[in-house]
């Protein structure tokens, strides 16, 4: 008799706490929240429990390490399983057998800079779910082992290079130093150029002196990454996102960075000689004593720029 009333009650609440988080991730974007990468979503989400709420759903789902999820709905105790994969390009992939008609959603997750939770939003910017989490299968839901896959994504290869002990807790886990690559740039050394862009792309926000020589770093985020003295020699960094990033000294000559965001990067003493930035944001950036000589710069945005 009191099921329907219950039922009702935890619909509003979802949606309450729904309907208070940034709505576009325009939004989120302006009040200060990050994007997480593929290394940070795979530790939000590896072995542990999120609860996903929408206006219209509101469930648990468990993220097995090997790539399985089990699902339960807060709404009708109706349980799901799936899969679930971290894209190339830092989105966390979720297919479930029943719900959504089984079709593969993608989304990128945001931390919430006003709430302990995180933010799923959708290819074309909307917030598909709100995200709490926490450690293990805390509601113990059962689970289905996932074959294993021919071909080897991000989850999988984040998977093997982890211990198989849980992290004692999410907030341990974001606490961790960023990975460092050490290719210092007087090695002599160069790295396979998937394995740079796997580690850069995914990992990567902590590498001063790597040598990233002619790499393919395109739509790479990169936000606030450390890469003083870096050699960037012909990379390909369009589209990336390296906002407040420290570029310092590094070698970028050469390098392709069309409609590459820039705002607030630390580019001083860099060589950007040869270097085609056409169409980048440079708002705030600062190329104090950067070589600059035959640089493209057509149709950049230079608000407040330093140094040009």
């Amino acid at each position: 008799m009191h099921a329907y009333p219950s039922t009702l009650l935890t619909g509003l609440v979802s949606f309450l706490l729904f309907g208070c988080a940034a709505s576009t991730l325009t939004t989120i974007e302006k009040q200060g929240g990050t994007a997480l990468n593929a290394q940070e979503i795979f530790d939000l989400c590896s072995e542990n429990t999120l609860r996903l709420i929408s206006s219209d759903f509101d469930s648990y789902v468990f993220f097995s390490r090997d790539g399985s999820l089990s699902a339960s709905s807060i709404f009708n105790n109706n349980v799901d399983y799936g899969s679930w994969d971290i894209k190339s390009d830092d989105k966390i992939c979720i297919k479930f057998a029943v719900w959504y008609f089984g079709d593969t959603n993608c989304y990128s997750t945001y931390k919430d800079p006003e709430k302990a939770q995180h933010l799923f939003f959708t290819s074309n910017g909307a917030l598909a779910y709100t995200v709490t989490a926490s450690t293990g299968n805390s509601q113990g839901m059962k689970i289905k082992t996932k074959k294993d896959q021919k071909a080897i994504y991000v989850r999988q290869s984040l998977s093997q290079e982890q211990s198989v002990q849980n992290p004692a807790s999410i907030s341990a886990a974001a606490a961790r130093p960023p990975v460092q690559v050490a290719v210092p740039t007087n090695s002599g050394l160069t790295v396979a150029k998937e394995e740079v862009k796997y580690t850069v792309k995914s990992m990567a926000q902590n590498c001063p002196n790597c040598n990233f020589e002619d790499t393919d770093l395109r739509q790479a985020h990169l936000v606030g990454a450390n890469l003083q003295g870096a050699n960037l020699k012909g990379a390909d960094l369009s589209r990336a996102n390296l906002r407040r990033a420290n570029l310092e000294g590094a070698n970028l000559s050469g390098a392709t960075l069309l409609s590459t965001n820039l705002p607030g990067a630390n580019l001083k003493d860099s060589d950007l000689s040869g270097a085609d930035l056409t169409g980048s944001n440079l708002i705030r950036a600062d190329f104090t004593g950067a070589e600059m000589k035959g640089c493209i710069l057509d149709n950049t945005l230079q608000e407040g720029t330093l140094g040009l």
